[in-house]
């Protein structure tokens, strides 16, 4: 991860050069031939900018994910039905189908049509696209399942326009096998000077060295699915962590954290990624409050009174008379969300106009590598100190937030201090206690991923972390007295009797039925493959 002027210059550029060739792009889809005049580095660049997606931002993270995992509430609290998924959920799976996967799948076959000499130096191109291909597919699988990816993509290349759906289990080892083959060839010295995409990857172009940042991304990934298995498949999970800790090339600071960077202009108040009308958490403000987390005034803005004050996010809790009196006649008594965390031009109001900062969006932070080097420790699975490893994770993530902080351009924001970090660790309840390492590990990787809700939501569905009784400690949720439960995948539709890919899904939702856990595909309650009881 890197932030300069030049590289947020060379991002802006990059992504005019994709509008301009977006009609290309459009016409390679449907004409595979022009495909020969279109460079690599377009196509990786088009891939990457869509790794965000503003309407999964927008129905997905704030309206949805990020509520339930008590991040912060709607502008009158939260509703009844507010666990439930909203009928436009799931923008991830449309978003690798239409956006992610096309161009990246573009890639080698682009190559291909390269000259030998050519194909030689664009050996780390393919292996790079190879490690972020798999890292969305991944990502969609996690809550869908088993979706098509083995043969998808490929129907202007020859292959079929009705791919079958990979198992999840079996994509999982599909996955780690082609990233560990990506990492291999991004480690092995090639007889041709290698061009790499630069400018054209807004995640480590602005790296001092591009190829040892996606080698690091790709084992941090690696470790970051197999932790998916660790009640499935505890053995596989073990032999991969063996094999990718065996690998001298790790992250190893804040700067080595996979994260998308742009300019002010890609995430802007007027779009879908504006927090705007959403308020803190009593559940975050609480815990933040009192163990004194220098991460408050970086996740939220003081209220009219210049204090933090959370919403609560119970729904029976906010349907009370004097809530519903304060959320409708003064929202500002609670705490908002901070604006420029997420949308950066945000015009507070202060009269310095609108923001001219960074917007971010982590896929994995060094905090998050570190909190699965700790549980990794603490379970017993390698030999990792988790107290040790714990600690950076909870150092990383505050330093993270504050670099992103000043450089979203936070206003009247004051960076956190070593002593502020120090005193938090050194806090009861905070200072790390074997007896409660997991739950401690999870409650921090949980603030780490206020940024990545649905990560927050893996997390806890995996460790059941956060609970009612956790350091961080969850609102129960009731509505008229009657508990709520939380989603835990996609509520599956089917797709019409007359779609020719039909028979392909219907197969793979019955193989998915088979499995206890799953329910009927339309039960978002109903779990996926690798979360287990």
């Amino acid at each position: 991860m890197r932030y300069n002027k030049y590289f947020f210059f060379l991002l802006l550029a990059g992504t005019t050069v994709v509008s301009c060739k977006k009609s290309t792009f459009v016409d390679a889809n449907v004409n595979p031939s022009t495909l020969t005049s279109t460079d690599p580095g377009n196509q990786f660049l088009y891939a990457a900018v869509h790794c965000p997606n503003d309407f999964e931002a927008y129905y997905d993270n704030l309206r949805a994910v990020s509520p339930w995992m008590q991040f912060f509430t709607g502008n009158a609290g939260n509703g009844p039905s507010f666990t439930n998924e909203g009928g436009n959920f799931n923008y991830r799976y449309g978003n690798f189908y239409g956006n992610v996967g096309v161009p990246l799948s573009d890639i080698p076959h682009l190559v291909a049509k390269m000259t030998t000499a050519q194909q030689a130096a664009r050996v780390y191109e393919e292996a790079i696209a190879t490690i972020y291909k798999a890292y969305y597919g991944f990502y969609v699988s996690d809550v869908n399942g088993s979706i098509p990816f083995t043969q998808a993509f490929l129907a202007r290349y020859g292959g079929t326009l009705t791919p079958t759906y990979d198992p999840q289990q079996a994509l999982f080892d599909t996955l780690d096998l082609q990233i560990k083959t990506a990492v291999k060839t991004l480690e092995t010295s090639q007889s041709t000077t290698q061009t790499l995409y630069g400018g054209y990857d807004p995640f480590f172009g602005a790296s001092s060295n591009q190829v040892t940042a996606w080698i690091k991304a790709g084992n941090a990934l690696r470790l970051k699915i197999a932790m998916r298995l660790l009640k499935r498949d505890p053995t596989t999970l073990a032999a991969i962590a063996k094999d990718v800790l065996s690998d001298a090339n790790q992250m190893s600071s804040i700067t080595d954290s996979w994260v998308l960077t742009a300019g002010p202009s890609f995430a802007t108040q007027s779009s879908n990624y504006n927090p705007q009308g959403f308020l803190a958490s009593r559940t975050l403000v609480n815990f933040m409050s009192t163990y004194g987390d220098p991460r408050l005034r970086i996740f939220f803005r003081k209220n009219k009174n210049g204090n933090y004050l959370g919403s609560p996010v119970n729904p029976d809790t906010c349907s009370l008379t004097y809530y519903q009196n304060l959320y409708q006649s003064s929202p500002d008594t609670f705490s908002a969300v901070q604006h420029r965390l997420f949308t950066p031009n945000y015009d507070e109001g202060d009269g310095n106009g609108v923001g001219t900062g960074t917007s971010f969006f982590p896929v994995i932070t060094y905090a998050e590598y570190c909190f699965i080097r700790a549980e990794l420790g603490a379970r017993g699975i390698t030999t990792d100190a988790a107290a040790t490893w714990y600690t950076n994770g909870v150092t990383a993530s505050i330093q993270f937030y504050s670099s992103m902080g000043s450089a979203a351009g936070i206003s009247n924001f004051t960076a956190v201090s070593s002593a502020e970090i120090t005193a938090y660790l050194a806090t009861p309840g905070i200072t790390f206690n074997p007896a409660k390492a997991i739950e401690q590990i999870s409650c921090q990787a949980y603030l780490d991923f206020f940024r990545q809700p649905s990560e927050a939501w893996a997390w806890w569905k995996r460790t059941g972390y956060p609970t009612t009784t956790s350091v961080v400690a969850w609102s129960p949720l009731t509505s008229s007295g009657t508990a709520l439960t939380l989603a835990r995948r996609v509520a599956l539709q089917s797709l019409p009797v007359s779609d020719a890919n039909y028979n392909n899904q219907q197969a793979a939702f019955k193989a998915m039925e088979a499995d206890a856990g799953f329910g009927t595909p339309d039960n978002a309650g109903g779990r996926v493959w690798w979360d287990m009881p």
